[in-house]
């Protein structure tokens, strides 16, 4: 990899450069790659346009990054046609409602992943995985849900991005077989948070949280769901992805009867722990990476979703009953009892056999050992009482623990 991001660099000194991130080029590839035209609404490009040039202006990316940003466009882009293919085909996938799906937002590294995974071993919710994410087409069949060979294509690929990255093993939790965020979902409209974690894109972030229309975007997504759940179907989507966070309310356009669960942690906590997985992620794609450039975007953009969602929920349009906050150290400390108390306060069955498993998940996977990583936040080149200041308001309105950082 290290000589392909020198002689990418070489062939830039005369005027070559490398993967194309030209919209066109990509629109015209994907097309030729699945043998296909119709992307549908158009309010997907957009979003491609400014990721693009976001790409090629302000990314710095080596040979490598180039290769990448490339080809997560390109996924995005194809897995739209085969999705906009696929209702085209079977009238009947339109017929197929998405029903009171319990969704599970909030600040990262605040508990969601645990409580996504617990959620999971509920033979009633059904949550999208790793592997139907990938490669959603053909639709998953319950009878060949946990035997299908995707699975060990993406587990090929999770092990490759580990040795590219052995840092992503202690971070995150990885594997084909395990519950995945929304981000994906909503990358194929090019309206996701993770183009901004993966690299380093400053004008479509903004473009994303003061432009962007999250209308079609939920609208995909919604259509995604449909199709997942074709040949294989529960009582219910547990869906899960602090994305949410800052569009809530366009969520619940779309899904007016979701249940959702907000988790709460002190703000700086996860400002350090996604600066750090940030650095991480862009050291793989991007020339020197700078964590003091990347804490302050995540701080802001942290304190952005907040703040519009401090204002939706002190405006009272969302039922008490339809949202539950749970905090941190809750989830942390006795996540069962969280479990419980979701269960109760959507007046779902929480039967034997469900916690059952979810106990043996408990025992068999040390999910602490992804919070016990020292995030130094003096590293972050950020103001401690500054940022203290910042973040009161949602700290006090939510009764949010201080944490030491």
């Amino acid at each position: 990899m290290k000589l392909l991001n020198l002689s990418g660099r070489s062939l830039r000194l005369v005027g070559i450069r490398g993967a194309s991130l030209s919209p066109r080029d990509l629109l015209k590839r994907a097309r030729r790659n699945t043998n296909l035209n119709d992307f549908g609404p158009d309010d997907f490009r957009e979003g491609l346009e400014v990721l693009c040039q976001s790409l090629e202006t302000e990314a710095q990316l080596t040979t490598f990054g180039r290769l990448v940003a490339q080809a997560d466009i390109l996924h995005a882009l194809e897995n739209r046609l085969k999705l906009i293919h696929s209702f085209k085909v079977n009238r009947e996938l339109s017929g197929s409602p998405i029903s009171r799906p319990l969704i599970i937002t909030g600040i990262h590294h605040a508990g969601s992943s645990l409580l996504h995974d617990l959620l999971a071993q509920d033979p009633d919710n059904r949550v999208p995985l790793s592997w139907e994410m990938r490669y959603p087409f053909p639709p998953p069949r319950t009878e060949t849900y946990h035997s299908d060979s995707r699975i060990a294509r993406v587990n090929r690929e999770l092990s490759n991005s580990q040795r590219l990255m052995p840092e992503l093993k202690r971070l995150y939790p990885m594997g084909a077989q395990r519950p995945q965020e929304c981000v994906s979902i909503t990358a194929m409209n090019l309206t996701s948070m993770n183009f901004g974690v993966i690299y380093r894109v400053p004008s479509y972030n903004r473009w994303l949280e003061e432009h962007a229309n999250f209308r079609g975007a939920y609208n995909l997504h919604y259509q995604f769901l449909q199709h997942l759940q074709w040949r294989h179907k529960t009582e219910r989507w547990v869906l899960m992805s602090s994305g949410h966070l800052w569009h809530m309310d366009a969520a619940l356009k779309r899904y007016p009867d979701a249940m959702v669960v907000q988790v709460h942690r002190d703000p700086l906590k996860s400002v350090c722990a996604l600066s750090n997985l940030t650095y991480t992620l862009r050291s793989l794609a991007s020339h020197a990476p700078d964590l003091r450039d990347i804490s302050r975007h995540q701080a802001d953009l942290t304190a952005q979703g907040l703040s519009k969602n401090l204002t939706l929920r002190q405006s009272g349009k969302i039922p008490a009953k339809q949202i539950l906050d749970v905090q941190f150290q809750d989830i942390q400390n006795a996540p069962l009892e969280v479990v419980e108390r979701i269960y109760r306060h959507f007046n779902l069955p929480l039967s034997e056999t469900a916690r059952e498993a979810m106990e043996s998940l408990l025992e068999s996977h040390d999910y602490l050992r992804y919070d016990r990583h020292r995030y130094h936040f003096m590293a972050t080149g950020l103001r401690l009482e500054e940022e203290r200041r910042r973040f009161k308001p949602y700290m006090d309105y939510f009764k949010v623990p201080q944490e030491r950082v």
